[in-house]
């Protein structure tokens, strides 16, 4: 019931931006201000305070799930540029599809519904299976997104700027400069002033709802058939929620043949394979030039079908493993 709770509760967060847009109790303006804040801001409160309160003493023994949790979004990334090439799309959908496969909605879902699910010992697995995802996640889908718009130009009416400089922008950004600085922070023989650490958790807080709402307000700016009616939106959620799941599923049934893992492990896996998009994908695509609007539909569509799809993906980790 957890999972389901949660996508409506998402569901619900993504309808009060769209009623604030679309009776303009926000302007047009107001969209990009708040990606940008969130970006550069509450991003990189996430990650300094998600960083402070990993126990890094513990990476050794947790090492062969960051093994999975690299391989699986290797995998996964694998996966989306094939079917892109299958598919001769090469725009900026196709770079949203290789980030709505690769990362999940780790942030605010992943959590609470492992812990629902497998208790204490889930908590200690997701928060070791999510390290690698959440430094790579700011890393790596800025690059993949500003593949799309900023490379092109056509959106903005730019030159095509080099890739090196792409590359550089997203390394220097607050949200990446954020992890060794978090890392950092970890070892410190004692905690930070609580009125540091209460005002980094204050900002963090706001993330997932406020980039919830604004995937809202995005979809506000066109009418609600063009997402219903996007094909592409729909074959990005049957990828996300049931193939992705599915390749977890084998993989996790493969190497259970010859690796003796824990069955809460596994099952973990294939459970946090099946959740939704990250609703942060808008605020990177807004934050790079890509298609914000798109990204928010696949974002809202996926969420809002995993009320569905979620629960059967539990089931069927427990049945099998």
């Amino acid at each position: 019931m957890t999972a389901i709770y949660l996508a409506i509760q998402m569901t619900l967060l993504m309808g009060v931006g769209f009623f604030a847009r679309k009776v303009n109790i926000v302007d047009e303006k107001f969209p990009k201000s708040l990606g940008n804040f969130l970006y550069h801001f509450g991003f990189t409160c996430v990650v300094i305070k998600a960083m402070m309160a990993s126990d890094m003493s513990a990476l050794g023994d947790m090492g062969v799930l960051i093994l999975i949790s690299l391989g699986t979004m290797g995998i996964m990334f694998l996966f989306a540029t094939l079917t892109n090439t299958l598919m001769k799309k090469k725009d900026d959908m196709a770079n949203i599809s290789v980030v709505d496969l690769m990362f999940v909605n780790f942030t605010f879902m992943a959590f609470p519904i492992i812990e629902a699910l497998f208790g204490e010992k889930g908590s200690i697995y997701i928060a070791a299976y999510t390290i690698p995802v959440r430094i790579l996640f700011y890393v790596v889908s800025p690059l993949i997104l500003a593949r799309g718009a900023k490379s092109t130009g056509k959106k903005n009416g730019t030159s095509q700027p080099k890739v090196g400089k792409e590359v550089i922008k997203v390394l220097l950004s607050a949200p990446v400069l954020a992890i060794p600085v978090g890392f950092a922070l970890s070892f410190l023989p004692g905690p930070l002033p609580s009125p540091i650490t209460n005002s980094i958790a204050a900002v963090a807080s706001v993330v997932t709802p406020m980039g919830m709402a604004l995937c809202g307000m995005r979809l506000a700016e066109v009418p609600i058939k063009e997402c219903i009616k996007n094909a592409r939106c729909w074959i990005l959620t049957f990828l996300r929620l049931f193939c992705a799941p599915a390749i977890a599923l084998g993989l996790m049934f493969v190497l259970t043949r010859f690796v003796s893992l824990d069955p809460v492990l596994v099952k973990m896996c294939v459970v946090y394979c099946a959740l939704p998009a990250a609703a942060s994908t808008t605020i990177i695509a807004m934050n790079v030039g890509s298609d914000s609007i798109k990204a928010a539909q696949c974002v809202f569509l996926t969420t809002a079908c995993s009320v569905v799809t979620l629960p059967i993906w539990v089931f069927l980790a427990e049945k099998v493993f």
